[in-house]
């Protein structure tokens, strides 16, 4: 039998490049440029996640793999569903970006510095997100939780001893700032610091009717 020759394979695909240009330049179809570069960048994606699936040693292929998996869908959704894509794109991509490095710290558990990456972009992904949800919304005080949170849990890691203790100190400084500049905490603290005044002063005067 003869062997199936990727040459058919390229030809092909030459084939249907140039009528989704023929179709997109009549005026007939659109979208279909893109569509085509985010199926080539799907298929760039898959061949780095196949270069890393053969040879587990080649972790740095989950990197470009999921980055181009990621913008390929992105591509996707904004022909699909435009409106949605303003609002999930840039989560798309930087989550996409740091599934690479959580899938690395997975399955290979000595590079616990992939952590730090993956709980960053997860982090940046989130907040992007929320920020196209919530109008004026703050959330770099969720940003700085995300970030303090990976820390910890950089810190909690079992199977290091001590070694990873440090990251209590970062982790434990970034949580507690990131909480302190929660939009909901400064309506709060702006009522109890003047309760604080009022009882302060109340117990200064006790304090001097007492004795």
């Amino acid at each position: 039998m003869k062997r199936f020759d990727m040459r058919i394979v390229f030809g092909l695909v030459l084939i249907g490049t140039g009528a989704l240009f023929l179709l997109e330049n009549l005026g007939i179809f659109h979208g279909g440029i893109d569509l085509m570069g985010a199926a080539i960048l799907g298929g760039a994606g898959l061949t780095f996640l196949y270069v890393y699936s053969i040879n587990r040693s080649n972790w740095w292929a989950l990197i470009p793999g999921t980055t181009l998996l990621a913008i390929s869908l992105n591509i996707l959704i904004a022909q699909l569903f435009p409106a949605l894509s303003n609002i999930i794109g840039g989560g798309i991509i930087l989550g996409g970006i740091g599934l690479s490095f959580w899938i690395i710290f997975l399955t290979h558990r000595s590079f616990w510095w992939a952590i730090i990456p993956a709980g960053v972009l997860s982090s940046l992904a989130i907040v992007s997100v929320l920020d196209e949800i919530i109008p004026g919304g703050k959330t770099d005080g969720l940003f700085l939780v995300g970030l303090g949170m990976t820390f910890i849990l950089i810190a909690l890691l079992p199977g290091y001893e001590n070694n990873l203790k440090w990251a209590y100190i970062p982790g434990g400084i970034l949580t507690l700032i990131g909480i302190l500049t929660l939009p909901f905490l400064n309506n709060i603290f702006n009522i109890l610091w003047p309760l604080a005044f009022v009882g302060a002063g109340g117990y200064i005067i006790y304090k001097n009717f007492k004795n």
